[in-house]
């Protein structure tokens, strides 16, 4: 039965599955090209070339599974809390909460599976693109050969597992609480819950035990301060992912005057629609800081460490593509949801171009909360701990500030606008009628 609950879940909504799925398949991606690399340095004869490139090697593979299940949990999460309505008529038809629960399981479990063999393909591809270019810049130790077998391979899997099997029991916990007269009204706002106090007091937790990694990492030598800087940018964006809903609301409160000056009517739907949903718009703020602080962080070491290595180079920006692509895919599950709003406008007299402006002007929020937190974390890190490491943040040249702030409001804006299209040609009142 639980099976059947989970296929029969996955397509009323097969949108919100393909979003994880597309996750899982770029985490598994990473993964197993950061364990390949760290697996074949490791077996490599012992030299200084060896040491350095395999201890590099384990450095990556950690901070990806960091990032992996902190990414996986929150767009597994995502998935599940966008099939409120789904699981409430389950409930409503007899379905106990352990039900709800096993199913989410289930279905991350089939995803995980499915994810598995096809990011591991492509992370093997990967992984020769990235030896290719390390024998290129002669940073291969003599002996070392490229190995992609099993060690990868049981990485990949562990990792999507648990980070599937995490978000997605968060998510369930959630939808197995809720009473289903509560989810089943029909106007209730999508993401338009309050964060309770829970949320927040763990916000706060995480945000001073930040502060204070951050204290311990700066009494500590310049090669452990380095070493430690990926563990406290992350415990600064679990607090920037805890505080989404707040971080979102304080974002549209500052663009609220530009948007109802320059925007006109949509600007005015714009800031009404991230208030209402300003729980949902948190699944979008955190990718996006993640990739924006990353990418500072790893240029601000870049930009100090004299020789550039072309080793840190790949694996800045496989960070931020992995980053970004994940906080793209969240950004289209978020639009996605929302064809039956859309159809709405357009049968009270809406144009096409006008659902595009609100969707533009809700962008241009979200880039604010998520660059301007990734921002935030980066400097709060990097400031005292680049000066520790001899990488201060006054060494990052501007234009690497200004492309920084450019490409993430341009991912925002494009992911947004990507599924636009196919929404849009659907009849206004096709669309009012369906639930997906």
């Amino acid at each position: 039965m639980t099976t059947g609950l989970a296929t029969a879940s996955v397509r009323a909504r097969p949108s919100a599955f393909a979003g994880v799925f597309a996750a899982l398949v770029f985490s598994a991606t990473v993964v197993t090209a950061c364990v390949a690399i760290a697996v074949s340095a490791a077996q490599a004869p012992a030299s200084a070339a060896q040491a350095a490139l395999s201890e590099m090697g384990v450095a990556f593979t950690l901070l990806t599974v960091y990032l992996s299940v902190f990414v996986i949990g929150q767009v597994m999460s995502l998935a599940v809390a966008q099939r409120r309505r789904e699981s409430a008529l389950l409930r409503a038809v007899g379905a106990g909460p352990w039900q709800i629960r096993r199913m989410v399981a289930v279905e991350a479990l089939c995803a995980a599976l499915l994810a598995l063999p096809v990011g591991y393909a492509l992370g093997a591809l990967l992984a020769r693109v990235w030896f290719a270019g390390l024998a290129g810049a002669g940073s291969v130790p003599d002996g070392m050969a490229l190995r992609t077998g099993l060690p990868p391979l049981f990485a990949a899997f562990g990792v999507l597992f648990v980070s599937s099997q995490l978000g997605g029991m968060i998510g369930a916990w959630r939808a197995s609480r809720i009473r289903p007269s509560e989810a089943l009204a029909g106007s209730q706002v999508q993401g338009g819950e309050r964060p309770g106090r829970v949320r927040g007091f763990a916000s706060l937790a995480f945000l001073a035990a930040a502060g204070a990694l951050t204290v311990a990492s700066t009494v500590s030598s310049a090669r452990d301060a380095a070493a430690q800087i990926p563990l406290v940018l992350l415990a600064y964006l679990v607090a920037i992912g805890l505080a989404g809903p707040w971080i979102g609301r304080l974002a549209t409160a500052v663009a609220a005057p530009l948007l109802r000056r320059f925007g006109g009517v949509a600007g005015e739907l714009a800031v009404a629609g991230c208030r209402a949903r300003a729980r949902r718009l948190s699944a979008a703020i955190t990718p996006i800081a993640l990739v924006t602080a990353f990418a500072l962080a790893k240029f601000v070491s870049l930009t100090g460490a004299g020789a550039t290595d072309w080793m840190e180079v790949f694996g800045t920006l496989l960070y931020a593509g992995f980053a970004g692509l994940v906080a793209a895919n969240t950004l289209v599950m978020l639009v996605l949801e929302r064809l039956r709003e859309f159809s709405l406008l357009r049968t009270v007299g809406a144009e096409k171009r006008q659902v595009v402006a609100v969707v533009v002007a809700e962008g241009a929020v979200t880039a604010l909360a998520g660059v301007g937190a990734g921002v935030l974390a980066a400097c709060a890190v990097m400031v005292p701990l680049g000066a520790r490491t001899g990488t201060p943040v006054s060494g990052l040249p501007g234009w690497v500030w200004a492309a920084t702030l450019c490409c993430g409001a341009a991912l925002v804006w494009a992911a947004s606008c990507a599924p636009l299209g196919r929404m849009l040609r659907v009849r206004p009142i096709e669309g009012v009628l369906r639930r997906t």
